[in-house]
């Protein structure tokens, strides 16, 4: 396709498919003329992720230029770039991907990470973690290491499922074919790293925001049903 029907295709006006190429964010079409060139799924699944780095996690261009120089890498591993993404999506900065444990880190995030058995590696999360538990007992909030691992344990199991799901999404049915006896049908390929990504953002930011409404209706809903429990109880002992 050219880039007028990119455009209609991905919802991406023209005039920013220049700029996305101009910035190495939209790797180069194929050159068909000397003015024209040729556009394919790559393109439009990048776009797709860009619009939603831009228009759901507010990611600036210089971090969706980031994630796109390690996707465009055939050196860097996907999890590179997922750690990217889940940075973005909980707005940290990317520079912190790259900062050393801090010296003076609170006590509490090695011995959870100790307890739980995972690596005692530096990361975006593990930074945060740390500046997080600075801020709440700056603020006399009250958190030891068992109250940590009460909010710890059953995420991990959520984040362990997590990344089953990404791992299974990788793989769509591409052209299901007929299997009959005998024959097979046409082999599966895995989605590009693009739709990878993309899917890990939205999910990110979608479970997050999962996670803290779920907290907010339990705690209300346990609040209203020991109201109601006190208010039958307070009936009943008047009846008698």
């Amino acid at each position: 396709m050219q880039l007028s029907e990119l455009s209609a295709a991905s919802g991406v006006s023209a005039a920013s498919i220049k700029y996305y190429r101009r910035e190495g964010i939209l790797p180069p079409g194929e050159r068909i003329t000397q003015t024209l060139s040729s556009y394919g799924q790559p393109h439009l699944d990048r776009l797709a992720l860009v619009r939603a780095l831009r228009e759901q996690a507010d990611a600036s261009i210089a971090d969706v230029r980031t994630l796109a120089a390690v996707l465009d890498d055939p050196s860097r591993p996907l999890v590179d770039a997922l750690e990217i993404v889940q940075a973005i999506a909980l707005g940290l900065d990317l520079d912190s991907l790259r900062a050393p444990i801090a010296p003076d880190e609170d006590p509490r995030v090695a011995q959870m990470i100790e307890v739980l058995g995972w690596p005692d590696v530096a990361t975006a999360t593990r930074r945060a973690l740390d500046q997080l538990l600075r801020q709440t007992r700056e603020q006399g909030i009250v958190l030891d290491l068992e109250g940590l691992l009460r909010f710890a344990r059953p995420l991990e199991s959520i984040a362990l499922a997590d990344l089953e799901d990404i791992s299974l999404d990788r793989w769509s049915a591409a052209g299901a074919g007929d299997e009959g006896e005998g024959g097979g049908g046409a082999a599966e390929e895995p989605a590009s790293d693009d739709v990878v990504a993309k899917g890990a953002l939205l999910g990110s930011l979608a479970f997050t925001q999962l996670t803290m409404l779920l907290r907010g209706l339990a705690h209300a809903s346990h609040s209203i049903r020991g109201t109601v429990q006190e208010g039958a109880q307070e009936a009943a002992s008047a009846s008698e």
